[in-house]
């Protein structure tokens, strides 16, 4: 069966930004200042140029967290979460290929929704967060117990304060990462947890 592709939210130009700058901030901060490195000399310099992207990295991520949650907002209406999935060996249909990235054991930044327990993923862009490739859709969807994990194992890079869930598939156990709230919208937070936590 033929998944439909989501349609979540846009990102906003400054939420582009945001991910663009996290790369490279401090390179135009380093030339704009270039002339003071003969002055203050080198030590100096590369500590100015530390302490100034973190100030402006830290103001961009202030101007644009009410973005991301208006924006997690406007999509959890429609059941559509940004998480990530780590699909198991087997657990991928033939043919489809994680975008931009060779091992199938690494995670796959998307949206998800569940409809009629089916998950519907749809791969996306890391840094426009647009949505690329075609759809992947894992029937008989069914949240495991006793294997969540939070913080998520490496939250600098699947995002802070993110939870790693285990759910069944049609397909195999596939992994899930995403934020609580994402989580029980899409209907894959496990409810035995669920309770231990009220």
């Amino acid at each position: 069966m033929t998944a439909e592709k989501l349609h979540p939210t846009p990102h906003s130009w400054w939420e582009k930004a945001y991910d663009v700058a996290g790369i490279g901030v401090g390179l135009p901060i380093a030339a704009a200042i270039i002339p003071l490195l003969e002055k203050v000399g080198l030590w100096v310099f590369l500590e100015i140029v530390f302490v100034a992207t973190l100030a402006i990295y830290f103001a961009l991520t202030l101007l644009v967290a009410p973005l991301r949650r208006q924006r997690a907002a406007k999509d959890a209406q429609f059941g559509i979460v940004e998480c990530s999935i780590r699909p198991g060996p087997k657990s991928l249909p033939p043919g489809f290929s994680p975008p931009a990235a060779s091992d199938k054991r690494g995670w796959i930044f998307g949206y998800a929704k569940v409809e009629e327990g089916s998950l519907i993923f749809q791969p996306r862009n890391a840094f426009t967060g647009s949505t690329i490739g075609e759809p992947v859709m894992l029937a008989d969807v069914t949240p495991m117990t006793g294997g969540l994990r939070t913080p998520a194992v490496a939250p600098w890079y699947l995002g802070r304060g993110h939870t790693v869930v285990y759910v069944k598939t049609d397909r195999g156990v596939i992994e899930v990462g995403g934020s609580i709230a994402g989580l029980k919208a899409a209907g894959i937070y496990p409810a035995d947890e669920q309770k231990d936590r009220l």
